[in-house]
C-alpha cells in the first residue's frame, strides 16, 4: 500500500527560500537606484532634445521666431516651447502662443539641467542654468542672438550616474551625446 506524502514546503524550506530572495533584492537595490536615475537623466535629455527640434520646426513651418526656454529658476528640467511676442524674441515670459510645456515632476524629477554658450565637455554646469535661458530659432531654422545657448547638460548628484548633453549648432541641428565616451570610439560620444 501506499503511503501520501504531505504536500508542501517545510518552515525550514520557506525560510532558506525568504533568504535567498532578501539577499538577492539587497544585492540589486543599489544598481536598481542607478538604472533609474540613469532612466530620468535620459527622459529628460531626450525630452530637451524633442523640444528643441519642435521649437526648430515651428520657427521654420510658421516663418517666425519660435524659443525653446528653461524655465525652472532650480535647474530643474522644466521646459517651454513658445512662440514669442515681435517685440520681445528672447523670451517667453509673455508669449503670443505656448506650444508645448514640459514639467519634470513626472519622469525626469531630482535632475538637474544647466546651459553654456562653450562646448567644453570637461566641465558640467548641470544646476546653473536660470529660469528664462534659452535659445531662439530663427525662420531658417538657425539659433539667433550674440550668445547663444549651444549646450544643455543633464545629470544628477547621484554618484555613479552618467550625464548627458544636448548640443545645438549653428545651422541648428540637435544632437545628444555623452561626454564619458569617445566620438572616435562610439557614436554617442561627445568629443
Amino acid at each position: 500500500m501506499f503511503t501520501r506524502r504531505p504536500s508542501g514546503m517545510t518552515l525550514i524550506e520557506l525560510m532558506v527560500a525568504i533568504t535567498i530572495i532578501g539577499l538577492l533584492i539587497v544585492l540589486g537595490a543599489p544598481g536598481y537606484s542607478t538604472w533609474i536615475t540613469n532612466t530620468r537623466i535620459r527622459n529628460a535629455a531626450e525630452s530637451i532634445q524633442n523640444a528643441l527640434r519642435l521649437a526648430r520646426d515651428q520657427a521654420v513651418q510658421r516663418g517666425t521666431s519660435a524659443r525653446f526656454e528653461l524655465t525652472s529658476a532650480s535647474g530643474g528640467a522644466d521646459w517651454t516651447v513658445c512662440i514669442p511676442a515681435v517685440a520681445t524674441p528672447t523670451t517667453c515670459a509673455s508669449p503670443l502662443e505656448t506650444v508645448q510645456q514640459f514639467n519634470s515632476a513626472g519622469g525626469a524629477n531630482l535632475v538637474k539641467v544647466g546651459s553654456s554658450t562653450n562646448l567644453t565637455y570637461a566641465t558640467d554646469v548641470s544646476g546653473t542654468v536660470s529660469a528664462g535661458t534659452g535659445i531662439t530659432f530663427n525662420a531658417l531654422g538657425r539659433p539667433t542672438g550674440t550668445t547663444p545657448v549651444v549646450r544643455i547638460d543633464a545629470s544628477t548628484s547621484q554618484s555613479g550616474s552618467r550625464r548627458l548633453i544636448t548640443v545645438i549648432s549653428p545651422g541648428g541641428s540637435v544632437r545628444m551625446c555623452d561626454p564619458a565616451l569617445s566620438q572616435s570610439t562610439s557614436p554617442q560620444g561627445c568629443s
